[in-house]
């Protein structure tokens, strides 16, 4: 009886101490490579209040299924409509959302480089979009199914 005891404290304290183990390594990884983990997106929008929500849904999925860290910061252009209304309202609901004050757009992606990430301008007729699972069939860079 007391040798079953002693062999299920031991079991006990070594799998105690495997948690520890790993838990300092991961957290050592996560500290080591937390730079390079982080996306920032830069959405650049005029009057896109139907897609806005959209973007950032699907911006939140890829980071999600990626592993990384998602920062959206969401610079608008002058809109007319709700546009700045749905993202604030999304901002509100995320830390990873934010809503740049209207500036000048030179100034605030100029020289100085006040921001640095990946910019998507919903402005173009047809934009770039920087994620294959944003490419919309027909558009820029995509076949149809036929080749053509």
């Amino acid at each position: 009886m007391i040798a079953q005891l002693i062999w299920i404290m031991c079991i006990y304290a070594s799998a105690a101490a495997l948690v520890h183990i790993l838990h300092h390594q991961a957290q050592s990884r996560a500290a080591a490579g937390s730079g390079g983990k982080r996306l920032h997106y830069i959405l650049i929008t005029r009057n896109h209040e139907a897609v806005v929500e959209w973007y950032l849904r699907v911006l939140a999925i890829y980071a999600l299924c990626t592993g990384r860290t998602l920062q959206v910061t969401v610079v608008d252009d002058g809109s007319e409509d709700g546009t700045m209304a749905v993202a604030s309202r999304m901002a509100y609901h995320s830390s990873s959302i934010e809503c740049a004050p209207a500036m000048p757009l030179p100034s605030l992606l100029g020289g100085s480089q006040l921001l640095q990430g990946v910019t998507v301008d919903l402005r173009a007729p047809e934009p770039l979009l920087p994620l294959r699972i944003m490419q919309l069939p027909g558009s820029r860079g995509e076949r149809s199914k036929l080749g053509q």
